[in-house]
């Protein structure tokens, strides 16, 4: 037993939700219409940059690049239509991955001293095989006790 009231508030309910998802598709439509007519953004310039300048990027490597290039085109995409969520989660997501293919400067650093290290470790043995070469050898003095 439904009253009168009741099932005018069920209408109007039922109306203004029609409304909402109305508005809804429209906003999305205007988006993606606003995203498909944007020229090739910021973030996607700056990654072929990066991509371009990263000589140690192998063939195996070619999904990772994709997906930085996904990801730079949806970053751009999100901050042309002002999805600022989205935005923020593709830059998130755009950084982790350029970190995994050696693309940022943290890693950049981590890399070239994990290759000093490398070349400091073969000079060392050049140095130890040499017969006429005395190495200069100071030993690090003991932690103190505490």
């Amino acid at each position: 037993m439904t009253t009168r009231t009741q099932e005018t508030r069920q209408e109007r309910n039922a109306r203004y939700s029609r409304e909402y998802r109305a508005r809804k598709r429209a906003q999305a439509a205007e988006r993606a219409r606003a995203a498909s007519d944007a020229p090739v953004g910021v973030m996607r310039q700056s990654v072929e940059g990066s991509i371009a300048g990263m000589r140690w990027i192998a063939a195996s490597d070619a999904a990772a690049v994709a997906q930085v290039r996904a990801l730079a085109d949806m970053a751009d995409q999100a901050t042309a239509t002002g999805d600022t969520s989205l935005a923020l989660r593709a830059h998130s997501l755009l950084s982790r991955l350029l970190a995994e293919v050696g693309g940022t400067p943290k890693v950049r650093m981590q890399l070239e001293l994990r290759a000093r290290r490398v070349e400091q470790g073969a000079e060392s043995a050049a140095v130890a095989a040499a017969p006429n070469v005395t190495p200069i050898a100071s030993k690090r003095p003991k932690p103190r006790r505490r």
